[in-house]
Formats: C-alpha cells, structure tokens, sequence
C-alpha cells in the first residue's frame, strides 16, 4: 500500500490531454499552499513511506522538497517521487542521491510519441521531452534507474508507431531500465477518447506487442502480462492494485494525503473534481454486484475471469460509473484468453478452467459481504478449520446472488466534517427527542427511533420523563443504530413479537403517517421494492418522457434523501414529493422541536433539506451526492442507471465545488 503525498494537490507544469487529474482543475481545485507539518503528523498516521506525487511534485520549492526528502528518510529509510522529468536539474539529482530517493518517471515516448503530453505548444513540447529522456537517462548513469509508466495511445501506440516505440524501450533496457508499467489511456473527455484511445483490437494487439518484445530485452519487465499471468495461477499476492477488489470510497491500494494534512483516495476514481477524505469504512459492494449483475446489463456474471479480473480498476468503469465493469472488459477478456491458452499448453492449470473455481469465487464474495478482501493467494492458503465460519457451497450460492444491506458515507472534506459530523449526531439525537414529544401528544400511538447505541439508556430516561415506554427492536444485532418502539405499555409490549426487519408501515395505528402514504407504502411492500424513493420521484416528475431521469423543483417539494443519515423529520417514506399531508407532519414536527427549545438542531436540518441532491441508483446500489458529503446504500436492482436530481433551494454555505449536480459549480 503507497501513501501519495500531493503537497500542490493537481498543480502540473504540463497539460496532459488526457490525464485523469483534469476533473479536479476543471472543478478549480488545484491548491496554492501546503502545510509541511500537518503533512507529516497525515503520513506518520497513513503508516509511510510515502512517495511524493502530483501533479508535479517537483513544483514544490527545493527547500521544502528537501526538507520532505530528509524527513522520509530520517523517519522511513527512503523516499519515492513520481515525476515527468522536465524538472530534474542538477540541485534535485543531488537530493535524491542525497536521501536515497527512489524516482519514477511518466513519458510516453521520445518526439512526437510524447506529445500529448503538452505543454504550451509543440516546440516547447518536444523541448520538454527531450529533456525528461536526458533526465532517465543521467538518473540510470548517476544515480539509480527510474521506474517508467508510458499510457498507450494513437500518438505512440497504433499499428505506424508501434515500432518506433519499441526501438526506443531496446535504448532504455540498454541503459539499465528494469521497470516499465503500461497504462491504457484513461480520459474523463470523450472527445479526447475518441481522437486518441486505441481501439480494443489494437490494445489487445499493442500489449501482446510488447510481450514479445520483452522476450528479447536484458532487463525490462512490462508489468500487465505478467500480472494477468500470476492472476490466472492464483499468485497474485504481489500484483497491481487493478486486479484486487478496490472500493472507491477508500481506495485500500492508494492513502493519499493532501497539503492540508486531508486524507483521500486514488485520483483515478475521482469524476467529479473533488478530493473525497476516505469513506468511514471499506466496502466491496461493487463486486457483489458485478458477480451478480449479466454481462449485457454492465457486469460480470458467469465470467470464467471474473476471479481473477474482478471487473478491473473502478476509475475505468462503463459510462465513468464504478458500479459497472471497466470499459477495457474486451482488452482483457482476450489477454486472458492468450495467456489461459500459454499456460494450458505449457502444462499448467489455470483457475479459469480450474473445477474448484466456482467455490472460490462463492469464498470471495462471502468475504466481501462481511467487509473484507482477500487476494487468490491467501483465499488458497486458507485451510478448511479457517474456513468453518462460511456457509457451505449450496447456502453460499444462495447468500452469493444478493446484496447485503450496507451503508456507507465520505465526506467532501476535513473542513466539513469536523462541521457536518457532530451536527448529523445533534439532528439524529433531536428528531429521537421530537418523536416522543409527538407520542406524549397523541400525534401518534406508537414511533421507531434511531439512536446511537450510546445513547439508549438516556433515552430511556426522557421517554419515561413523558410517561412513556421504549423497547429495542434489534437488541444482540450489530447494527448501525439501536432501533426502538416507543409508545404506551400496552403498545410498546405488543412490540416484542416485531423482528428488527420490522418497518413504520407495517405498525398499526400509526395516526402520523398518511393514509396516502400508508397506502403507498403498504403496495410498495407487497411488490417486494425495499426502497420507494425512485417511485415517489417519479410520480411528480418534471419530464413524463424521462423513463431514467427525473427532476424534481419546487420550494416545498418534501427530501426524503437524507433518510440514510438518520436525518429524517417525517420518519417515514412519503408516497411523493408533492405529498400535503406529509409536509403539515413534517411542519407539525418542526414546530415540536423548537418548542422543545431545539432551535439549532432544527436550523441545521432545515438547512440540509434544502440542499440539492443527486440520487443514482444501478445494480442494487443507490449513491447519494450533497455539496457536503456523498453516501452509497443498497437499494432496489436496476439494470440501468436511474437518476433523481432534486433541485433544492440553496447550497451549503461550506459545499464542495465540483463538476456533478449537487456541488457548488466552479468559476470559470
């Protein structure tokens, strides 16, 4: 696991056409300083070492650079940089000599090769060029070779260039240079895709270009086929971070740490220009999905590679959404057929075609739905007493084909959190009290609150203050939060034959709720749907012709989207957005809390619901996107993407710019 460390965040001395860090400096967010020592205290806590990284690292002044330097190896033994080699001068090859800085270096190849990694124009493009390859070449001579990442593309890779590009890797392993990683380009433009990607038939035949090329090289090793290789025979302990389960809401291959000290994730899945700090925990939703989800719909069922692809990297999805499988499905697919047909007739057994392959996979997918990875590797070491806690095969297979319930939140930034965070706790805690208040008025007979587990006794306690009983619903289940009934003795004892799978609809006499809404609810129920937001949606929807798409405007159009986060004030799903009876509840309860004397709780929610907010369901997984924080639950399946925005009123003073519906857009 690396920890990248971005002192200028995306500031670049290059334009790269196609570099995946574009969203965030189109979003304007490129920092302008740094703090070194909140940057240090960030990576003693990731673990280090940590590699230096950009954009460009070398932007930073040669003091501070050294400063960073002396530190990593004083505290590590070593430092890393990842650089484009234009900034090498005499002053920084001595540093790195210096403090033992291991360098990698990004270029595409020698002249016109390199040239979409541009900068100002051509001139001063092949300029720059020209002296990062003076640059590796010197690092070889006089210090140590540089590690390589050269992206594939029409400028340096189609069927004319492919030779050229060669010729100059024979110069490099002449110089020593051992490593060569080989991206696929990767754009977040599609005009830029379209003008510069290779097509799958000339990826598939760039890679196995080289593959050949290397049998004839002293010293370099191109990373992909190797890896695919080691995949297929269950060694991949040591391989790429695209080849293992990587969630893109914490990204366990890549801590990044910002100049602000900020924790964040790998760049390459982040598509709306913000920096996200890491989500609360790790999860491995996406690949349930994709085990699940028909190749035709976006994923990856009945895959004889699924084990070992696992969908690929998130950051290259279909449609740049990373519930589906990478958009290179086809490259792959056939690399692995190549290398599955290699090892075959070698004399091996590849697991593709390995009987213990399905189990294996069953084995996976358990592992992800309780919260945890695991390479090929460790999943065959495993023996069977370390197995006994998984189902066996045919309730595996079962528990394989579903989704579990999860929920997960990443907020835009420290800066937020340190202000969202306690607040969401003080809402939470607030509408738990406004719920017994409405109880005690005979508003209804009986509520479900949920409340931190901390926070159960207390609870009690002012329940009691009002003459009433709570039971809890989910006690001994390891749950988010404690879920209780409260309401009379007679009401509260009646509770104990409700399972903590027990929802508001299904409560008798619950005057609170709506008969409209109570209906709704009721039908939604007998259909089997487990989330009725798309429905409610789409029952006032702005665009009738929209089947995937709904708007919803209006002033007082009611925002069940904050549901998740306990931040509810109807506690129940309206039958619409446009629902009368629902906003004189929702006005009832307001009034409650602030003559309770809960005036900041209720300005705090007030002020969330009037956030916009994107809502995108695919898969069985629903993400959640505020100008303050996004969130991912499990929802019902869809076999295309559906999308709610909600328009809302006004923005959060502190919301993130970015580049999706729901975020301050950037200046210009």
């Amino acid at each position: 696991m690396a920890v990248e460390l971005r002192p200028l965040g995306v500031a670049c001395n290059i334009s790269c056409h196609y570099c995946y860090q574009n969203p965030q400096r189109e979003a304007g967010n490129v920092p302008h300083s740094y703090d070194l020592e909140r940057m240090k205290k960030a990576v003693e806590r990731e673990g280090g070492p940590f590699t230096l990284f950009g954009g460009e690292a070398l932007l930073i002044p040669i003091k501070d650079l050294e400063e960073l330097f002396r530190w990593g190896q004083e505290k590590y033994g070593h430092t890393s940089l990842q650089t484009n080699g234009v900034l090498i001068d005499d002053e920084r090859l001595a540093l790195f000599k210096k403090y033992n800085v291991y360098v990698g270096v990004s270029i595409d190849g020698p002249d016109e090769l390199n040239d979409l990694r541009w900068q100002i124009n051509q001139e001063r493009t092949r300029r720059s060029t020209e002296r990062t390859i003076a640059n590796i070449i010197r690092l070889c001579r006089e210090h140590r070779p540089p590690g390589l990442i050269v992206t594939l593309h029409r400028i340096n890779a189609s069927a004319e260039r492919l030779p050229r590009l060669h010729e100059w890797i024979r110069e490099l392993d002449a110089h020593g240079i051992r490593s060569v990683r080989l991206h696929l380009l990767e754009s977040e433009t599609e005009s830029i895709r379209e003008k510069y990607g290779l097509t799958d038939e000339e990826n598939v035949q760039a890679l196995l270009g080289f593959a050949e090329l290397q049998k004839e090289l002293k010293n370099i090793r191109f990373d992909v086929l190797d890896e695919m290789e080691r995949g297929l025979m269950g060694r991949d302990g040591a391989t790429s971070c695209v080849w293992h389960a990587c969630d893109p809401y914490s990204t366990m291959a890549v801590r990044g740490v910002e100049g602000n000290g900020q924790s964040s994730n790998c760049g390459r899945t982040n598509k709306d220009g913000i920096d996200f700090i890491k989500a609360d925990k790790p999860g491995f939703e996406r690949y349930t999905a994709l085990y699940n989800t028909p190749q035709e719909e976006g994923g990856c069922k009945g895959c004889r590679f699924f084990l070992m692809c696992k969908g690929q990297c998130p950051g290259t999805a279909i449609d740049g959404d990373w519930r589906n499988r990478s958009e290179l499905c086809e490259v792959w697919t056939q690399l692995f057929i190549h290398a599955e047909k290699q090892l075959i007739a070698s004399g091996q057994v590849p697991l593709s075609i390995d009987p213990r392959r399905p189990r294996l996979e069953r084995q996976m997918v358990a592992l992800w739905k309780r919260g945890k990875n695991s390479s090929i590797q460790q999943l065959l070491k495993l023996q069977q007493p370390s197995l006994d806690d998984l189902p066996d095969c045919e309730s595996m297979e079962k528990e394989a084909s579903s989704l579990e319930r999860f929920f997960r939140f990443a907020f835009v930034g420290e800066s937020q959190r340190a202000v969202w965070a306690p607040r969401l706790t003080a809402i939470r805690s607030a509408l738990a009290r406004i719920e017994v208040l409405a109880v005690a008025k005979k508003m209804a007979n009986a509520v479900i609150v949920h409340l931190e587990p901390a926070e159960v006794f207390q609870f009690h306690q002012y329940a009691a203050e009002h003459g009433l009983h709570c039971r809890l619903l989910n006690e001994g289940r390891r749950e988010r939060w404690a879920r209780l009934i409260v309401g009379s003795q007679e009401v509260v004892a009646a509770g104990e034959r409700w399972t903590s799978n027990a929802t508001e609809s299904r409560l008798p006499q619950l005057p609170i709720m709506p008969i409209c809404c109570r209906q709704a609810n009721e039908e939604r129920l007998r259909a089997g749907i487990i989330d009725p937001v798309w429905h409610a949606a789409a029952s006032v929807g702005s665009d009738e012709e929209a089947v995937d798409q709904v708007d919803v405007k209006g002033r007082n159009a009611l925002n069940p989207f904050l549901r998740p986060l306990g931040a509810n004030l109807l506690g129940y799903q309206p039958c619409s957005f446009a629902c009368e009876e629902s906003r004189s509840v929702e006005s009832a309860k307001l009034a409650l809390g602030r003559e309770a004397g809960l005036h900041e709780e209720m300005d705090w929610l007030e002020e969330m619901l009037q956030w916009p907010v994107e809502w995108k369901s695919l898969h069985g997984i629903a993400e959640v996107k505020t100008g303050i924080l996004r969130y991912q639950y499990h929802t019902d399946y869809s076999s295309k993407a559906l999308k709610i925005r909600y328009h809302g009123s006004s923005l959060a003073s502190d919301a993130a710019q970015g580049l999706s519906f729901a975020y301050r857009r950037p200046r210009r």
